[in-house]
């Protein structure tokens, strides 16, 4: 265990039994072992202990969420409800909602950015879900489901921690599920009062440009130092966009596949989150 791992590992017990508020620098440093300068050296304040936790739990929660479209349906109604389970299942064991609700109230301006950019990508993520497994019937209030549910979701959880409730948490989650497939039902019914208009964008630009942008990025990955996997995944997705007749799901699955498969630096991994994103609008209108 290297000695960032050390100062994490201590830090998340203390949060757990002393609490956040309670737990110093100091108090860190004596569990851990490490001295000031080697804390100082990987964290400048201890909220951006907080930061490394809930990037690294979000992180588990979407690699665990994609595996599960690997080789299933992505308008699948029961891979969707379990991608929503894997997020519940890894926040409850790894007890990230209170450090949640204490990032909110931390003066950190790198800590305040990442809470801001991960909960609209959270939303976006479930809109978008929402219409894959529900159909582009749903498309411009998909966001309106997606913050309804979201938002419900968050202060049920917090009531029953505040009141001591022992109503199970994947109850809840449960039926906010329930409570969204009704949300459902009616905006197929019936036009509804749209307060988020949500579009996926399939038709803002023309498919040569779409596919002149996947080529572009493609060919810059490829002059970096990849995997015999990458490599293959790249080529294929680059010849694959060459033919008359594309296969735009084969595509999605590979790009997905490269999403999971790669270690990337951080650059290149938003490389291939952009082709995923576009290669995927491509493959929902095709079907």
């Amino acid at each position: 265990m290297t000695k960032k791992e050390q100062i994490i590992e201590v830090a998340k017990t203390l949060f757990r039994t002393k609490g956040y508020h309670y737990t110093s620098v100091q108090d860190i440093l004596e569990k851990s072992g490490v001295s000031k300068g080697t804390f100082y050296n990987h964290f400048s304040s201890k909220s951006q202990i907080i930061l490394y936790i809930i990037q690294e739990v979000d992180i588990k929660v979407e690699e665990q969420q994609q595996r599960l479209i690997v080789d299933g349906d992505i308008h699948s109604k029961q891979i969707f409800h379990s991608q929503l389970r894997v997020k519940h299942s890894i926040y409850s064991t790894e007890k990230i909602l209170e450090l949640y609700n204490i990032s909110m109230a931390e003066n950190d301006e790198q800590l305040k950015k990442y809470m801001e950019e991960s909960h609209y990508k959270e939303l976006e993520w479930l809109a978008k879900r929402l219409i894959d497994v529900y159909g582009f019937e749903i498309e411009e209030s998909a966001m309106d489901l997606a913050t309804h549910f979201t938002g419900g979701l968050g202060y049920q959880f917090r009531y029953c921690n505040q009141m001591n409730l022992d109503t199970k948490s994947s109850d809840i989650l449960d039926y906010n599920i329930l409570r969204l497939e009704k949300n459902i039902e009616i905006t197929k019914q019936q036009k509804q009062q749209i307060l988020f208009p949500f579009s996926s964008g399939n038709n803002q630009e023309s498919l040569e440009t779409v596919l002149s942008n996947i080529g572009t990025i493609l060919e810059e990955i490829k002059k970096e130092h990849l995997s015999k996997e990458e490599q293959e995944l790249v080529h294929f997705i680059l010849d694959e966009i060459q033919h008359p007749s594309i296969r735009w799901i084969v595509c999605e699955s590979a790009a997905r596949q490269l999403k999971i498969l790669s270690s990337a630096p951080k650059q290149r991994e938003q490389k291939y989150n952009q082709v995923y994103d576009m290669v995927s609008k491509q493959a929902r209108i095709v079907k």
